[in-house]
């Protein structure tokens, strides 16, 4: 998780349990607070309002999110005439994998699948190339053996194919460890 967005959401989190405890205290019937509340209201009703809204907006976009996002599998399940076939993402990924690396110069690669109901959705190959020239093509080389693997094997296509190439330059050698 990038830093910004663990800074977000402890923003959030910090708000929202700010407003349970201030909202907590409210209706809980301490007279100190309550003498306090009525005594600092000209500030702390706007906060309270405040972090009331935007726990509101935090509960409304998680919602929405559920309601729209659409669910992912972690097996991909075709139907046959003798009945059901499951195919773990795993070995999905493996596949695609061992293709690129038999027939191209790559290192390292790296295939993540995401599948939704009975289609493979996404997928994402990230891998290094010993070709330091013309990664582009060898990008979309990469692209068609992935689509081609699904298709002759599984009979499925892929709506999206996203390659991450590298130069093999880039890749970070292993240090030895002497003991």
């Amino acid at each position: 998780m990038k830093p910004i967005t663990k800074g977000l959401f402890g923003f959030v989190a910090i708000c929202g349990l700010l407003q349970s405890a201030g909202l907590a205290l409210l209706l809980w019937p301490n007279r100190e607070f309550t003498q306090f509340y009525l005594q600092q209201a000209v500030w702390m009703r706007p906060v309270m309002i405040g972090l009331t809204g935007l726990v509101m907006l935090v509960f409304l976009i998680m919602l929405l999110v559920a309601i729209f996002r659409r669910s992912t599998a972690n097996a991909l399940i075709l139907a046959g005439d003798d009945g059901d076939l499951t195919l773990d993402k795993s070995a999905i990924e493996n596949t695609v994998a061992k293709a690129i690396v038999a027939r191209h110069f790559a290192k390292s690669v790296d295939v993540d699948v995401s599948i939704r109901k009975k289609q493979v959705a996404r997928m994402r190959i990230a891998a290094f190339s010993g070709n330091g020239k013309e990664l582009k093509q060898e990008a979309k080389q990469i692209e068609e053996t992935a689509r081609q693997k699904l298709q002759e094997c599984l009979g499925v296509p892929v709506k999206h194919v996203r390659v991450q190439l590298l130069p093999a330059t880039k890749v970070k050698a292993k240090t030895a460890r002497v003991i």
